[in-house]
Parts: structure tokens; C-alpha cells; sequence
């Protein structure tokens, strides 16, 4: 047997011997990968974020959004709907409308006060300190270290940082002397002389190219662009009144658990008698924001960012529409809808055949335009997707080639809203909704593009406080409150006892 003692005796003994070793980093490659991940970054930017507006209050709703995610269930009434519920029933499910309509009672008995004392002025303090620390960290960045720092700098909703830049490069460039006085004083500089000895290669000529322009800087965004939405100058119209035409669709059958309960997971959907599946799982907040449309029969509804369509077919199951405008960029998000619609809908021999209902569009929401007007909008926007970016790596908006795409969501969010309140008709409601937790994403959005819908459009829009008919859904889902709590919206909250959400829901009444 060789072995290292016995190599080492048969050697000479001038002789070295030298042993490699490896040695292991202590962090291993698969943490330093995790790290790195789009999930991480996100939720290392929650942590930051949230953390900074809602205080201690982020951290259950951040073990919340950790955690599997709750589902209720819209029954078909295009299948055997009296045979599901009675199904889902037996499973311990309950009627979404009785748990509200007994929650109501209870309020209206007792009245309790559940709801702490608002406290917006501390968010917002909250939420322009977060703001004024990545400002400062973006001009520094730029800037070089010592560097005196021009005072001029601002953030607005249309103007970037880089507009500084310039703005400093053309008084500095006035304030220069003449070409010819330039050329006289400048010191030539020898050491940059190409001697004919060294050849005129192309190797050589390229050392001595000068930089006329920094590259990148052109396309930089700022991520304190992405927050500079949220702001507390009211110089339009606003106005904000209680809602009192809300009323549960009376054929909108939805089954959810209760809080705390001990089973809370539906079974698979199941191909009914019919053909088509017996209900839709869903999260409980994309089924409020077809609620918050107040449909009435007979209207003319558009969901201007439909797909995948499962808001359009909560709206459908009303069966309240009378035409509904599903539209959507995407082709292939597009043929999902279809899909489902296809699964889930069909055509009866007399009347209520949904293929002449409805009607799926493939257009640029924010250019969508429309000679009849709609009397209701859905704008479930494209956001953050919070839960899905703290929960998988794949389509996640905090990819590094995403970048840009994430800091401009807000400026893409109002746009769409702003079109939709052109589209829809005087006396008619549009309802935003996102599932991010962002105040710039909700309130924000919606501040902003009521701005811009008067400003530019001459638009006047009344915001429609939902609160009273939502305190229904207390013994179903957890609804923001305190510091967590919109102030033109309703923010449903992830939480362990009932893991639905988030989702933000604004309601909008046009009223000129």
C-alpha cells in the first residue's frame, strides 16, 4: 500500500512536500443560490417596506403570506348547484351570504366598536420617511462620494432623477468659457500621443477612444419612483360617501369556512351531470371585488384586465349581466379564459346562452375604448403579486431582468384606472383592485388617477366607502384596520386563523 509516510521516506531529503487541501466555504452554494432568488429578494423587500408602514403589524402578516394560501367556492349554477352546496355542506362549508347576513344582525344588535382609531397621519409619516431614505440612497449612488450634491433634485409623478442631471449639465455648460479660451488654457496632455513606432493597429487606437457618454443612465428608473404615488395633495374634486345600494346577488352561491376551522380545504372540482364542473376555487377577495360592482340586471359590464376570467365568471354566476366585455393584452391569457369559460358555462336550448353574453377582447387596457359606455368596470390591475413573490420563484416580478417593469407597476395601474373611468357611463361604478399590500399600489393609484382623470378629462369621480357592508364578512376574512387600514378602499389581510388575500378594493361612482 502506497501511503503519504512512505513516499515521504523513499524521497530525497532536499525534497518538498507539498499537500493540497480543500477547504469549504461555510455558507453552502444551495443558501447562497436561495439568497439570490427572486422570492428572497422579494420578501427582503417586504420586510423593508411593510416593516417600515405598518410596523409590528407586518409580522403576522408576513408568517400569513408564508403559508398556504385560504379558497372559497363558487358554486355553478350552470350544473348541479342545489346538489354542491349540499355537497360542500356536509364538509362543514357554509353559505357566504347566510355567514353575512347573520354577522349583520349581530352588528346591528349589538353595534360593537371593532375597529380601532384611524391613525393615516402615521402611515403617511410612515411612508414619506421610507421614501425620503431611498431618495437619499439613490442620489448618493449617482453622485460620487464628496461630491457636493445639487439641491434641486425632486421626485414627482413626471419627472425622474435624470431630468436633474441634465438640467445641472446645461447651467454648468452656460456658465463654461469659450471653445478658443478653453483650448488656450487646456495643457496637453503627451502621454496620450500615439508614436508611428507602436503601429497603428486597432488594439492601439481603441486605448485611446475617450467616453463621450455614460451608458445607462438614459433607461435608470429610480425606485423611489415606484412610491412617489402615494401622496396627500387633494387640488381636484374628492369627495368620499358611505354606500348604500349594496345588496348579495340573490343566485351568487359562494361556500367558505369559517374562521379557525379545523377543515378548510375543498375537495377537486368534479365535471357535473352537464358537463361542466360544479364550482370555482378561488381566493374570497377576487369574489368581493365583483360584489363591490353593486351589479344590477340588465348591465353592461367591462373587466378591463380579465384573464384568467375568474372574476368575470363570479360576475357571470350573478347572472345579472347583460353583456360582459372580458378583455385582456395577453393571446395566451386570452385562450385560459376561453378555456374556463368553456368548463364552466353552457348554452341552454332556451335563452341564456352565455356565447352571445359574452364577448373576449384583445386589446391595450389603457387604449381600450368603447362607443356605448359600460354602466360597471373591473380593473383588477396587473401588481406585485404579493403572495405569489414571497412564494415562487417562477413569473416573479422581482427578477433582475424585472426590474424596470416592477418600479413603473404604479404608473401602468393609472393608467388603466384613469381609462376606465372614461369608459365608464355618468351614474356608473368602476371598481379597482390589486393583491399587493402597497399603499402606492392602492390608495396611491387611486388618488393619482382621480387627479388625472379631472386634470386631463374633465372626469369628477365620487369614492364609495364600503365599510358597512363588508363589516359582514368580520366572521370570514380579516379586513384591514388601524394602520393597515386604506382610506379609499378596503384591504383584505392575510391571516393565519383566515389566509385569504391580499387584495385591495376600491369602489368608484362617476358622477360627471
Amino acid at each position: 500500500m502506497i501511503t503519504i509516510s512512505n513516499i515521504w521516506r523513499s524521497a530525497p531529503s532536499n525534497t518538498v512536500l507539498i499537500l493540497q487541501a480543500r477547504y469549504k466555504s461555510k455558507t453552502h452554494w444551495a443558501k447562497l443560490k436561495k439568497k439570490n432568488s427572486p422570492k428572497y429578494k422579494a420578501l427582503n423587500h417586504f420586510d423593508e417596506f411593510y416593516g417600515s408602514v405598518f410596523g409590528n403589524k407586518w409580522v403576522s402578516m408576513k408568517e400569513a403570506l408564508l403559508r398556504r394560501s385560504k379558497y372559497v367556492a363558487v358554486v355553478n349554477n350552470y350544473g348541479d348547484a342545489e346538489q354542491t352546496m349540499e355537497y360542500l355542506s356536509n364538509r362543514g362549508a357554509h353559505c357566504l351570504k347566510n355567514l353575512m347576513s347573520i354577522q349583520k344582525e349581530f352588528h346591528n344588535q349589538y353595534n360593537p366598536q371593532t375597529e380601532t382609531p384611524p391613525t393615516e397621519n402615521t402611515k403617511q409619516n410612515n411612508l414619506d420617511n421610507y421614501i425620503a431614505k431611498l431618495q437619499s440612497e439613490e442620489i448618493s449612488s449617482i453622485y460620487p462620494q464628496g461630491e457636493d450634491v445639487p439641491d434641486n433634485i425632486e421626485y414627482s409623478d413626471k419627472q425622474f432623477l435624470r431630468n436633474s442631471i441634465q438640467k445641472d449639465a446645461k447651467e454648468k455648460q452656460v456658465r463654461s468659457t469659450s471653445l478658443n479660451q478653453a483650448i488656450e488654457e487646456a495643457q496637453i496632455d503627451h502621454s496620450r500621443i500615439i508614436e508611428p513606432s507602436m503601429g497603428l493597429t486597432s488594439e492601439a487606437l481603441y486605448q485611446y477612444v475617450p467616453a463621450t457618454k455614460l451608458k445607462g443612465l438614459d433607461e435608470w428608473v429610480p425606485e423611489s419612483l415606484h412610491y412617489s404615488f402615494m401622496t396627500n395633495n387633494v387640488d381636484f374634486p374628492l369627495a368620499i360617501e358611505p354606500e348604500t345600494t349594496f345588496s348579495y346577488p340573490e343566485h351568487l352561491k359562494v361556500m367558505s369556512y369559517e374562521m379557525n376551522s379545523d377543515y378548510d380545504r375543498f375537495p377537486e372540482p368534479k365535471r357535473c351531470n352537464t358537463g361542466v364542473f360544479n364550482y370555482y376555487p378561488m381566493d374570497c377577495g377576487s369574489v368581493l371585488s365583483v360584489l363591490a360592482l353593486c351589479l344590477s340586471p340588465g348591465d353592461r359590464v367591462l373587466d378591463l384586465c380579465s384573464a384568467p376570467g375568474g372574476k368575470a365568471l363570479v360576475a357571470l354566476q350573478t347572472l345579472l349581466p347583460d353583456v360582459l366585455v372580458c378583455n385582456d393584452v395577453s393571446i395566451s391569457r386570452c385562450n385560459r379564459m376561453d378555456r374556463i369559460f368553456r368548463d364552466y358555462l353552457m348554452d341552454f336550448e332556451t335563452g341564456n346562452k352565455w356565447h352571445e353574453r359574452v364577448l373576449i377582447t384583445r386589446r391595450d387596457g389603457r387604449d381600450f375604448t368603447d362607443d356605448h359606455g359600460f354602466d360597471k368596470v373591473l380593473v383588477d390591475v396587473p401588481c406585485t403579486t404579493d403572495r405569489h413573490s414571497v412564494m415562487e420563484d417562477e413569473n416573479n416580478i422581482f427578477r433582475a431582468d424585472r426590474l424596470k417593469e416592477r418600479l413603473r407597476i404604479p404608473e401602468l395601474q393609472s393608467q388603466l384606472l384613469l381609462n376606465a373611468l372614461r369608459v365608464v357611463k355618468v351614474g356608473g361604478a368602476v371598481v379597482y383592485s390589486t393583491c399587493s399590500l402597497s399603499p402606492a399600489q392602492n390608495d396611491g393609484v387611486v388618488h393619482s388617477a382621480l387627479k388625472m382623470a379631472f386634470q386631463s378629462n374633465g372626469i369628477i369621480a365620487t369614492i364609495r366607502d364600503i365599510s358597512a357592508p363588508f363589516r359582514a364578512l368580520s366572521s370570514t376574512l380579516n379586513l384591514g384596520s388601524g394602520v393597515v387600514k386604506p382610506k379609499y378602499g378596503q384591504l383584505i389581510v392575510p391571516d393565519i386563523a383566515a389566509n385569504f388575500g391580499p387584495a385591495y378594493v376600491s369602489r368608484l361612482v362617476r358622477i360627471k
